[in-house]
């Protein structure tokens, strides 16, 4: 595992562990809007735990002009497989 996917696994951690520590100051948990944050921190905590670097890096290929060239090429190669078979 490389420094960088162990950084974006910790930050994930450190993110549940906050999301914890914001439901338990909460107390008798009558304050809807902070439950809601601390589950979209564990959320997304979770999400970095399991996934470590690739979360950023599909995040920066959805924001790309280029992130339907992937499918584009596999569309090209079945069609092109399909003719080949028919």
């Amino acid at each position: 595992m490389t420094h960088r996917d162990l950084f974006w696994r910790g930050l994930g951690a450190a993110l549940v562990v906050v999301a914890a520590t914001v439901r338990l100051a909460d107390g008798a948990g009558t304050h809807t809007g902070m439950m809601l944050v601390a589950f979209l921190l564990t959320l997304i905590g979770l999400v970095l735990m399991i996934q470590g670097k690739r979360v950023p890096a599909a995040l920066r290929v959805e924001r790309s002009r280029h992130r339907l060239l992937a499918q584009a090429i596999r569309d090209r190669r079945r069609k092109r497989s399909g003719d080949g078979n028919a």
